[in-house]
């Protein structure tokens, strides 16, 4: 018997993840840009941000690359894919959302799907899949060519830079998907998406976490995007 779509709560994008990342598509979306979400899950996080930022721009596109089988270190993933259909989940968000965009998806390892796509052909690719430290490390190298010159690359769960004080304890559980966030203002940190991003850009990668964004109601937030500018 197929499996129903998960219409329950799952919550793993914050709003200040939402103003943040519209404000880097918003930096680059032009009339016929091309974008790419690596790591799409059920489609009712950042997919939805692009959808709308990108509903003003005739001809937009967006390449979705996702497994839908979830990530093997997050037990809550693992979970949802024993009893629902999650592609058909991402697609029926997709759908409800409306939006113009030209939303094209690809089922299959980040990794994989990579050698398939041209070079420099993206004006913004954003990466939020597999969170432990070989899996960022391996999306950043395969696709961050895939954004042409003054493109961002971007990602999601990296809420501190590497210091001194905390590169062990990095290491020690850079194959965990989240652990607590003792001593910053988040309740949990990403080691591995931590450690990769510092380490693919020598400590420069730009990081919303050092800045509050400011939400619809007024308020101030911290967003756990990074992001960096293609020379």
């Amino acid at each position: 018997m197929p499996k129903p779509i998960f219409t329950g709560e799952f919550v793993a994008f914050s709003p200040s993840d939402r103003v943040a990342l519209g404000q880097l598509i918003r930096k680059v979306a032009r009339p016929n840009c091309r974008m790419a979400e690596i790591g799409s899950w059920l489609g009712n996080g950042s997919t939805q941000v692009f959808l709308s930022e990108l509903a003003v721009h005739d001809g937009s596109n967006l390449l979705c690359v996702d497994t839908w089988r979830g990530n093997p270190n997050v037990p809550r993933h693992q979970t949802i894919v024993a009893e629902y259909d999650v592609f058909a989940t991402f697609r029926s968000n997709v759908a409800a959302a409306a939006s113009p965009v030209n939303v094209q998806f690809l089922v299959a390892d980040s990794t994989q799907a990579a050698p398939w796509i041209a070079d420099g052909g993206f004006d913004l690719v954003f990466i939020d899949a597999d969170h432990s430290y070989g899996s960022v490390q391996a999306d950043i190298a395969a696709w961050r060519g895939k954004v042409k010159a003054g493109g961002i690359l971007c990602g999601h769960d990296c809420e501190s830079r590497v210091t001194p004080a905390t590169r062990a304890h990095l290491m020690e559980h850079r194959q965990s998907d989240a652990i607590p966030g003792d001593g910053t203002p988040f309740a949990m940190i990403h080691p591995g998406s931590i450690l990769a991003v510092d380490e693919a850009f020598g400590g420069q990668a730009e990081l919303c976490s050092e800045h509050p964004v400011t939400l619809g109601d007024g308020s101030f937030g911290r967003s756990t995007i990074w992001f960096a500018t293609m020379a």
